[in-house]
């Protein structure tokens, strides 16, 4: 017996993604039709991709999408997906097949820096942490980061270490040793973190930092915070008071520049220490608090 032809046809139900990261799977939408209204839904479809040396056998699931592995390399990726023939109760479906090309990326990475002092002393040593994370939480373990200085030379070098930071799944890091330039004023400086080597091709990137170089300090300020009513000392208060540089005043000598005095309630007041303080933010006069601004 003679079987009945039905011509097929295979499309996508859903555009396809211009760009996909090298190396990941790419769940693709498909619409498999025939001319009778077949339902060919569990007929296999074979896959050609770059890398396969023989076809891949796929079938579309209950959401009407196959699978698709981006092979991990950069660049367009060409794909074939075919069905048929196929034969059975006397039906022929005739074969037909869709191509298609998707430009295969690389994966992204990002990096954080921390913990960067500021003012740090000209001409002395400071250390920074830096931390960098792959878009697809690849192992950046012994792979190298590099700190340039602002005339773009290298400054320092790091290795991120074999664990990652506290809390985090992937982000790897390492404490990078400096030194400080010996000219005064506001610095700055890139990290930059290549991510050659992997398994996926990944791209590099870069952070910029910057920090107050200052002259090495000629005194050494105490603060004591304490609240006004229960005159207790406050834990945990932050006061900031950056490098401050005493001026002289016409008509006073050396000794009346830090003079201080006890208020009515016996505690010490220094003026030209409140004068600061509220120039680094709002500063409450009762209970010698400073606090950051916005």
């Amino acid at each position: 017996m003679t079987a009945h032809t039905h011509s097929t046809a295979i499309e996508l139900s859903e555009p396809a993604p211009a760009e996909v990261a090298a190396g990941s799977e790419l769940m693709l939408k498909i619409k498999l039709t025939c001319a009778a209204d077949c339902d060919l839904h569990n007929l296999p479809l074979t896959i050609t991709s770059p890398d396969d040396t023989a076809p891949a056998v796929r079938h579309i699931n209950d959401s009407g999408a196959v699978t698709l592995r981006i092979p991990p390399k950069v660049g367009p990726q060409s794909f074939t997906i075919a069905f048929g023939p196929h034969e059975a109760d006397d039906i022929r479906h005739e074969p037909c097949a869709l191509s298609l090309t998707i430009n295969s990326i690389p994966h992204g990475t990002s990096l954080a820096v921390w913990d960067i002092p500021s003012p740090i002393v000209k001409g002395e040593r400071f250390t920074i942490k830096v931390g960098a994370k792959s878009a697809a939480n690849a192992e950046l373990n012994g792979l190298e980061i590099a700190v340039f200085d602002n005339s773009d030379k290298v400054a320092a070098r790091g290795r991120l270490r074999d664990t990652t930071w506290p809390g985090t799944s992937a982000l790897y890091w390492d404490e990078v040793e400096l030194t400080a330039p010996t000219e005064e004023g506001l610095r700055k400086w890139s990290v930059r973190f290549a991510a050659e080597g992997l398994a996926l091709p990944h791209d590099g990137t870069a952070a910029g930092f910057s920090a107050m170089v200052a002259r090495p300090p000629e005194h050494r300020l105490t603060v004591k915070v304490i609240e006004r009513q229960s005159k207790q000392p406050i834990e945990d208060v932050q006061v900031r008071l950056g490098p401050f540089r005493g001026r002289p005043v016409p008509g006073r000598d050396r000794s009346d520049r830090h003079r201080r005095s006890d208020d009515a309630e016996g505690h010490v007041r220094s003026p030209r220490l409140e004068d600061s303080l509220r120039g680094a933010g709002p500063f409450d006069r009762d209970q010698g608090r400073s606090f950051d601004r916005g």
